[in-house]
């Protein structure tokens, strides 16, 4: 199980771009354990309806702002990939039925049947790879209601410093902490092609010793501390079969750990892949 957090500010284009594809992650990933189905996804998908509420009320962007404004792409109900919804709340509701109807669980026999969630074999460990080894299985990523099939490779980490941090709004808040840029490489090696605007680095995450979570920091505009070669993905991009591209992305971690895996998160049910550090 995993909670995602992404801070901003945004503005309102960013922001709905951001909360869409969010919302749609949640509505497929987000129901696979019997807590998330019945309080856990209920909530996150309440409090985005607040969210969304209040970009609502945001003036559009200025004509000349700085910074690469995101694809909202399509609204959240035009998606098919939130109608996989449909399968767990279909299976709650009959369950509701049953025990409205029945009483109860148990049959009439003695032995009961098995109403556990049951993990395939998709959930289990992979075997962690080195930065530079591409991933043995390629990862599903939407775009625009098409879903491409993309080999994923974490190249190298870059640290940064403590004051490159100093750049950002409430500074304060960030003692103690550092900046990771993480180069990762894309191939688009099946599913649908063409594909606009996949976003594949949204799934990219970082932990330091003792697995501690790094936090993505999302730009409005750039810090200066950006390693020049450093490039942020081409949200806007159209992919042929065969294509690759490279991109970058800045994690908040803890200064004076060591940082020792580059992730890739497959959803709620499936462990991710996993990269070392040297």
């Amino acid at each position: 199980m995993r909670f995602l957090k992404l801070d901003g500010p945004f503005c309102r284009t960013c922001g709905t771009a951001v909360l869409r594809d969010m919302t749609t992650k949640t509505m497929w990933q987000g129901w696979w354990s019997p807590i998330s189905l019945v309080i856990i996804t209920p909530f996150t998908l309440i409090w985005n309806a607040v969210v969304n509420a209040k970009l609502k009320k945001l003036a559009p962007p200025v004509p000349g702002q700085p910074g690469q404004q995101l694809d909202p792409g399509k609204p959240v109900l035009q998606r098919p990939a939130i109608y996989v919804a449909l399968i767990p709340i279909i299976w709650l509701t009959l369950l509701i039925i049953q025990i409205v109807t029945d009483g109860g669980l148990s049959s009439s026999s003695g032995s009961s049947g098995d109403t556990g969630f049951h993990a395939s074999d998709n959930s289990k460990p992979q075997k962690t790879l080195k930065l530079g080894q591409p991933s043995a299985q390629a990862q599903e990523v939407q775009g625009n209601g098409k879903t491409g099939k993309f080999t994923i490779t974490p190249q190298r980490v870059v640290m940064g410093k403590p004051s490159d941090l100093d750049e950002l709004k409430n500074k304060d808040k960030y003692q103690g902490k550092t900046l990771a840029w993480v180069y990762v490489n894309a191939k688009l090696v099946g599913g649908d092609a063409p594909i606009e605007g996949p976003m594949v680095g949204s799934d990219v995450g970082v932990l330091s010793e003792g697995d501690e979570p790094g936090t993505r920091l999302l730009l409005i505009g750039d810090l200066s501390s950006r390693p020049a070669d450093c490039k942020e993905e081409d949200t806007a991009a159209t992919w042929q079969k065969g294509d690759e591209k490279s991109f970058c992305r800045p994690f908040i971690v803890p200064d004076g750990k060591k940082l020792t895996t580059v992730t890739y998160s497959r959803g709620f049910s499936a462990a991710p892949l996993k990269w070392t550090v040297d």
